[in-house]
Formats: C-alpha cells, sequence, structure tokens
C-alpha cells in the first residue's frame, strides 16, 4: 500500500525525475574508462603511468607496493598461470582476507578472463561446500588459517581431481597444497607482456559473487567485466589520497576499493585484522585517510570509544555508511568529529552495485540520489508505478546489468520484470529532490555486522534437532541498534523440554562465527499460520518486537 510522505530534502545533484514515466534517473554520463576493454586490460595501462607511485600499504608490516612492483606481481601469475593451462572461462575459488598478495593473484586471474568467486575466508566448510559445488573452481586459493577447512570443502565439492589449492603465504607448499610465491617468481617474457584482448566484456564473466536469500544458502551473482569498469567509486574526482576498509574481496566495497585504488592510482591501506576501536583510529591518524567505508556497527563502537575526540580525525573526506539500515543518530554523531569532512549512508546490492551516490552531500536520514546511470523506479503492491513522496518496493537497472544467478534461471527471471529492472524487495520513497528514502525490507535477510544471513539457512539446522516441532529466525536489533541479531522462535514438539542452552550449542556448533544465535532463543505454544500451513514470518517478527 502505497504511503504519502514529506516530499521536503535537501538539493543534491541527480536523482532526475520523468513524471511521464514516473521513472528517477541517476546522472547519465558515459564511463571515463572502456567498459569494452577488459579489467586486465585496463588496470595494467593504468598501473603502468605511474610506476613509482605507492599503490598499496600494508599497515601489519609497514610493505609499501608501488605501481610498477604491483603490475608484474600482476604479469607473473598471469603467465604462470597460463603457462600451467588455465584460460579464459575457468572459475577460481578465493576464501582470502586481506592479505598482501591477494590483489595481483585476482588480477592477475582477470587478465586471462578467469571468473572469480569471493568467499568469505570465515565460512563454514557447508558455506564453502555449496558455493564450489556450483563453480566447480579448477583453482582454489586460501589463508594459512583457514587451508584446512577449505581443503576438505574441495574434496567434498569439487569433481576435477585436478583441481589446484594455493595458499595465500610466501613459504613452503604443504600436502596437497602450493604456495602462491610460486606463481610470483621471475618468469621469461614478462617485461614483454600484453595483455590480450578477451572478446565482448558486457557478457564475459568477471565474478560470481555471494549474495544470500530467503530461501536458503547463497546465490551466485554473476557480473561483467563491464559492469566493474563502468562503476565510477571514489574516483580522482573526490580526492586522490589513501582509502581504506576492513572488507574482504568477498564483498562488493572490498572489490570496488581495490579498483579505484588500481584505476585512478590511489594507495590502498590493508591489514588482516579483523575490527576495533582503536586500529581504525589509529589507521586513519597514521596514513591520513580520506576515504572509508564501515558497517554501522563500528560506528557505534567508534562513539562509544572514550578517547575518540583526542584522535586527528581531519583527514577524511568523506566516510560512506552501509550494509545495513544505518540509524540517522549514528550519522549525525559521528559527523562533528570529521571537520574537513562528510558521513553519510549508501545503498547498494550484490546485483547493482553502488546505487546511490557515495560523494554528494545529503540528509542524514536519506541514503541520498541515485548513482551514475542507475535508473529507479517505485511501485506499489500491484506493481503500478509511484510518484515523488509515496512509498513502495524500488526496482532498479543499470547500464550493464547482472548477468544472472549462477546456474539458476528461475531465480533470475523471478529477480527481474518484463522490462529488465531488477526487483531489489526494498522499500522506500523519493522526496522531490531526488534524494531515496529506504523504509524497510520486503526479505527477510538478517544483517549482522555486514554479513548477511538467511533464516532459512538457520531454520533448517534448528529444525533437525530433537525436541524442535517448528521454527522461525528473525532479526532483533543490537543493544546498540547497528545491526540485526538472529533470533530462534521454537515452538517444541509434544512432550519435549530442549532448552534455549541446547539449541545455541548445537547452532554454534555448525555455523561460522557471524550466523551464531546472538539473539538467543524464545519459546511459543504455537505459531500465526496461513491457510496453506506456512508460518506467518511477519507476524512473529511483530510478536518479538512487542516484548522488546
Amino acid at each position: 500500500m502505497a504511503t504519502k510522505r514529506s516530499v521536503s530534502g535537501l538539493q543534491c545533484n541527480g536523482s532526475e525525475y520523468d513524471a511521464k514515466q514516473k521513472l528517477w534517473y541517476g546522472e547519465r554520463l558515459p564511463s571515463v574508462l572502456n567498459p569494452e576493454a577488459g579489467l586486465g586490460r585496463i588496470i595494467l595501462d593504468s598501473l603502468a603511468r605511474s610506476p613509482d607511485k605507492v599503490i598499496q600499504i600494508n599497515a601489519d608490516t609497514g610493505v609499501r607496493v608501488t605501481c610498477g612492483e604491483m603490475r608484474l606481481k600482476i604479469i607473473r601469475v598471469a603467465m604462470h598461470l597460463r603457462k600451467l593451462g588455465y584460460a579464459k572461462g575457468d572459475y577460481v575459488s578465493v576464501a582470502c582476507g586481506n592479505g598482501e598478495l591477494v590483489v595481483p593473484v585476482f588480477i592477475g586471474c582477470w587478465v586471462l578472463g578467469l571468473a572469480m568467486n569471493p568467499l568469505a575466508p570465515v565460512f563454514a566448510k557447508n558455506d564453502f561446500v555449496h558455493m564450489m559445488s556450483q563453480t566447480q573452481s579448477r583453482l582454489v586459493f586460501c589463508d594459512p588459517s583457514n587451508r584446512e577447512i577449505v581443503q576438505e570443502a574441495v574434496r567434498e565439492a569439487i569433481k576435477d581431481p585436478k583441481v589446484q589449492l594455493y595458499v595465500m603465504d610466501e613459504g613452503q607448499s604443504v600436502e596437497g597444497c602450493r604456495s602462491v610465491s610460486e606463481l610470483l617468481e621471475p618468469i621469461e617474457g614478462e617485461q614483454e607482456f600484453r595483455a590480450e584482448y578477451l572478446g565482448d566484456a558486457t557478457k564475459l564473466l568477471a565474478m560470481v559473487l555471494c549474495s544470500s536469500g530467503t530461501t536458503g544458502l547463497p546465490k551466485g551473482v554473476c557480473l561483467s567485466h563491464a559492469h566493474f569498469v563502468d562503476r565510477m567509486v571514489f574516483s580522482t574526482e573526490v580526492s586522490d589520497g589513501p582509502i581504506f576498509n576492513f572488507s574482504s574481496l568477498f564483498w562488493a566495497t572490498g572489490i570496488f576499493a581495490v579498483l579505484t585504488s588500481l584505476f585512478y592510482g590511489r594507495p590502498r591501506v590493508v591489514t588482516s585484522s579483523t575490527f576495533n576501536p582503536d586500529l581504525l583510529l589509529n589507521l586513519i591518524e597514521k596514513y591520513r585517510i580520506e576515504n572509508l567505508f564501515t558497517a554501522p556497527s563500528y560506528i557505534s563502537a567508534l562513539l562509544a570509544h572514550p578517547r575518540l575526540s583526542k584522535f586527528d580525525l581531519s583527514s577524511v573526506r568523506h566516510w560512506q555508511v552501509g550494509g545495513a539500515m544505518v540509524l540517522e543518530e549514528l550519522i549525525v554523531k559521528l559527523q562533528p568529529h570529521l571537520r574537513n569532512g562528510h558521513a553519510r549512508s549508501i545503498y547498494g546490492s550484490s546485483e547493482i552495485g553502488f546505487i546511490t551516490r557515495n560523494d554528494a552531500y545529503c540528509l542524514s536520514n536519506s541514503v541520498g540520489p541515485l548513482a551514475t546511470n542507475v535508473v529507479c523506479r517505485i511501485v506499489d503492491e500491484a506493481g503500478h508505478p509511484l510518484g515523488p513522496g509515496q512509498t513502495g518496493e524500488l526496482q532498479l537497472k543499470h547500464r550493464y546489468m547482472f548477468l544472472g544467478y549462477l546456474n539458476n534461471p528461475e531465480a533470475t527471471k523471478n529477480a527481474l520484470t518484463e522490462d529488465g529492472f531488477f526487483r531489489s524487495g526494498d522499500i522506500g520513497y523519493m522526496d522531490t529532490n531526488g534524494n531515496l528514502f529506504l523504509i524497510d525490507r520486503i526479505k527477510d535477510i538478517i544483517k549482522y555486522c555486514n554479513y548477511q544471513i538467511s533464516p532459512s539457512d538457520l531454520e533448517g539446522i534448528i529444525q533437525k534437532i530433537d525436541g524442535v516441532k517448528q521454527v522461525c529466525v528473525v532479526g532483533v536489533p543490537s543493544p546498540d541498534r547497528s545491526s540485526d541479531l538472529p533470533l530462534a522462535v521454537v515452538e517444541r514438539a509434544p512432550g519435549s523440554n530442549v532448552q534455549e542452552a541446547d539449541i545455541v550449542r548445537l547452532v554454534d556448533a555448525q555455523v561460522a562465527d557471524f550466523k551464531r544465535l546472538r539473539g538467543g532463543v524464545r519459546f511459543v505454544n504455537s505459531f500465526p499460520m496461513t491457510p496453506s500451513g506456512k508460518i506467518l514470518r511477519r507476524e512473529v517478527k511483530k510478536l518479538i518486537d512487542d516484548t522488546l
């Protein structure tokens, strides 16, 4: 049901409204780079232009890598892999954190036209198995810390006995694995190397990005080379200083940070450490970070830091917050600490990329105007287009749309309208100035610290526990309201005395850390049901929310 909203807002460039078609447009601009050229050729060309400029800084070791050094590493990886027989169309699984060698490996694979499937290094074995079973990757890269679990997943999921596993270290190979250092050895012809043209980049698969859905484990979002080349993120139009986020290449924000660095010669600071407030504040101060992206839960932790005001954050130009619904109060409280910068929430999806502009100044409760070359339509429950101030589902389109879900034509068909718009599953409205406001999510995905958790994934585990008759998993706000915590609502089987501690222990033993039942367990005598026998999830959510 469409509802009227206030249509006042701050004027931002972009989000032009076509009243006749009831469509909103971001700036319609040609790409600065050539999307037809392919990622590998563009990146090698960009790095060759400033060979002595520092492009990567490892905050853990202090090691700095210049554009020339990065380019040579990428070329060596590509040439070694080509010599080993890998070619365009082969899939590669990458289960690595932000190590020093990840970028040359990733881009070296792209130079050859390999399709990359980045995986969260903290995945549980079943998560790895699920995605590897779909891609049947010929190459797999992992960290020393997760080597054993990745090896188990490879043996279980990938049918090709010749699949090769590389570990991201510079030491000796171990049984069943090789060291990535082998791919960085000098190779004949490296100084004369030229990346070949790989064909139509609008159809050439660059990446299979994981995207969770409410119907189960992650789907594989297929994205082309042209999709990534066309997205102008953190470009030199904003600044040319250092950029930082904690996101590994599993996250779209991690990918775009890497590409921004390589396309525009901006130093990227990396660390293998996970977030803590002192670390982030020290990194900003030491390396004079200009652009950041963080999850809202990180902002909440920073604002609670007793010495926040003592740190020098004057280098920050833009601080983007996203990955989950961002409370207006977080932005309002962070802004005074950025005397030369601007904090704001941003909005994106795996299928579209960045949906709103990251460089625009806008209202603190808005995610801003649409990004370049993004088109938005807002519809009611019947699919009728709505105008400014009216709330409905966001449907989105970009010049280079995603190529579909891997091996899942039915999900692809359901995700798109007949005229090619992506059904976002998000509820929002546009004001008269072209600012987008998010209200809620149709989808039931739970977002914890920027990770997506599928309720049905956890429900499948809990349903198998003795004494559980029915279960419904919903998200409840964390104490600081910066994330959602998965909570299991359970109806016991007749005669059962299963306890919360039993369920939490059994679930936590089977899932990755971010999927744990941090919201706990609630017991009910029965669930609200549809006539067809399905649990009314939203009624369950309302029941729980009313008790908080």
